[in-house]
């Protein structure tokens, strides 16, 4: 193992986040932890309670990527602004859909890629005190430092495996960043093999130690990490470890899928299909305030005469990302497919105010104003303001339906996706039946009917159904080799807002390191390819 230092880019951020880490490491309730005025950056990494608080600590800092509130909290759903499922209208956010912006080394937009860097290696380098801190402590009951280790193992390989994926050229370290060790920098990117020695050693760990289920939601468990192995897995197309990791999760008693689609995003998500989430919760230390990550998600219905603000419409929204014309082509393909009828999706918003009813209008009826395929540029422009599907996933069911901030868990993995990875690694194993086995409770759960054949194309068509707007899907073209091929075909709608198709190049497969990041580096570290 290769063991480079984070430079002065995590000095400069180090002592934020150590203060950080001291002052909002308690929630109610979930990850429970005091607040202590002795804490201080000698508590936390050389005492038993101050691991076991910094641990929680990890927590906090994994949410801060979607804490950024810049452009509409943008940066929580950047991965899917540049997805193959997405009509992305409007807005900064656009920029990214379009390739307008992170697609040149130092354009505006790759200059803000470095919130993305610099947030996943500040989780490595405190995942790293965390480890080498327990390891050291002699004090700390055994149990408790297998589990904090086990803990912040789990962060560190999701943080490193998210850095590979979108970044491509890493670096990797196991030490934490120290005064001694801050301005030894690397000059080299680390090999696939350490990169992926270092992340199976640590899920292999955390899959040991960590129990299948925890009494503080939010937290790592040995099913989360399993779920996460499995992806690793298949990133290295090494289909057994990823059947065996999946079949161990799908066949533990302690899950199982949610018996309707309407209630997998329901209330906190604490149930049988959540594998990890990260937690949001209105005024408590530590539990983050309201955002408007949904507010990008649903149209401006209201804007309609007789329609106002409501739950059931998806609430207030701005229609920044929508649902693509592909995506829905995808729902529609059964008819009896459920998903699109306001669980997952909303696909047609209502009249709902019946004080304001055009003539001829009733409650309840489907807003249909104006034509997507229109001549008039016009017209489908205001289809798409105002019409246009969109997505539930991330709504607050007991908002103010006319705020623009709201406030709710985000899922990150769920067993759903466990169960398509599991039929993806067994039907390249040639385990057909099986792979059917883990396919069709996904599409019957939505009530789709089940499939006999199966294919690369059913399991990325099933994963869009299933996993649109989660953050997934970008991840996934691009191991499977199709992100190119699909943006070109799909991304945005044929009428309008297509831009990406003429200006994704192979090369976009990673994104640029930015120059503000490579400088910190040392000299001759690697740009990725095409840059």
């Amino acid at each position: 193992m290769i063991n480079y230092k984070i430079k002065s880019v995590a000095m400069k951020y180090i002592l934020a986040t150590i203060l950080t880490l001291c002052l909002f490491s308690s929630c109610k309730d979930y990850l429970q932890d005091e607040l202590l005025s002795e804490t201080s950056a000698d508590f936390l990494y050389n005492t038993p309670a101050g691991i076991t608080s910094a641990v929680t600590g990890l927590y906090n800092l994994n949410r801060q990527l979607y804490e950024d509130g810049e452009w509409n909290y943008a940066r929580a759903v950047t991965l899917q602004a540049k997805s193959d499922l997405v009509f992305t209208r409007t807005g900064e956010i656009a920029l990214y859909g379009f390739l307008t912006w992170g697609r040149t080394v130092n354009d505006f937009g790759t200059r803000r890629y470095s919130r993305f860097w610099r947030h996943y290696y500040r989780l490595v380098d405190r995942s790293n005190a965390v480890i080498t801190a327990a390891e050291k402590n002699a004090e700390m009951d055994e149990a408790a430092k297998t589990q904090a280790i086990a803990e912040a193992k789990c962060m560190r390989a999701n943080s490193y495996f998210t850095l590979y994926r979108l970044f491509h050229n890493i670096f990797i370290t196991t030490e934490p960043t120290t005064p001694e060790n801050a301005f030894d920098v690397p000059s080299d990117k680390s090999s696939e093999e350490e990169i992926f020695a270092l992340l199976n050693s640590d899920l292999n760990y955390a899959i040991e130690n960590l129990d299948w289920t925890t009494d503080e939601f939010g937290r790592w468990t040995q099913a989360s990490a399993r779920h996460l192995k499995a992806k690793v897995a298949v990133r290295q197309e090494d289909w057994t470890e990823a059947a065996a990791q999946t079949d161990a999760v799908i066949n533990n008693e302690n899950y199982s899928l949610v018996a309707k689609t309407s209630d997998v995003f329901k209330g906190d998500m604490n149930n049988s299909e959540t594998l990890f989430a990260i937690q949001f919760e209105d005024g408590v230390i530590g539990g983050s305030t309201a955002n408007r990550i949904h507010f990008n998600f649903i149209a401006q219905y209201q804007r309609a005469q007789g329609a106002e603000f409501s739950i059931a419409n998806g609430g207030r929204g701005a229609g920044f990302l929508l649902l693509n014309d592909y995506l829905r082509g995808l729902l529609a393909e059964d008819p009896n497919d459920n998903r699109d009828d306001g669980t997952y999706y909303i696909s047609a918003y209502t009249y709902n105010n019946p004080e304001d009813l055009p003539e001829g209008i009733k409650v309840g009826d489907t807003i249909n104003l104006y034509d997507q395929y229109s001549e008039d540029p016009n017209e489908y422009r205001q289809y798409y303001l105002v019409q246009n599907p969109g997505t539930l996933k991330f709504l607050q069911e007991d908002a103010v339906p006319s705020e623009a901030s709201t406030i709710s868990n985000i899922m990150i993995y769920r067993l759903a996706e466990t169960y398509l990875i599991g039929a993806e690694a067994h039907m390249e194993l040639g385990n057909t039946d099986q792979a059917l086995e883990y396919l069709n409770p996904v599409r019957n759960r939505a009530h789709a009917a089940s499939l006999d054949t199966i294919d690369q194309q059913t399991i990325l068509d099933e994963r869009a159904r299933e996993l649109a707007f989660e953050g997934q899907r970008w991840y996934t073209i691009k191991r499977m080799g199709v992100l190119v091929s699909q943006i070109k075909k799909y991304a945005g709608n044929d009428n309008w807002r297509n831009i990406a198709r003429e200006r994704i190049e192979p090369h976009m497969v990673n994104w640029p390191i930015p120059e503000s990041e490579l400088d910190l580096l040392g000299p001759g570290y690697p740009q990725n390819d095409g840059y």
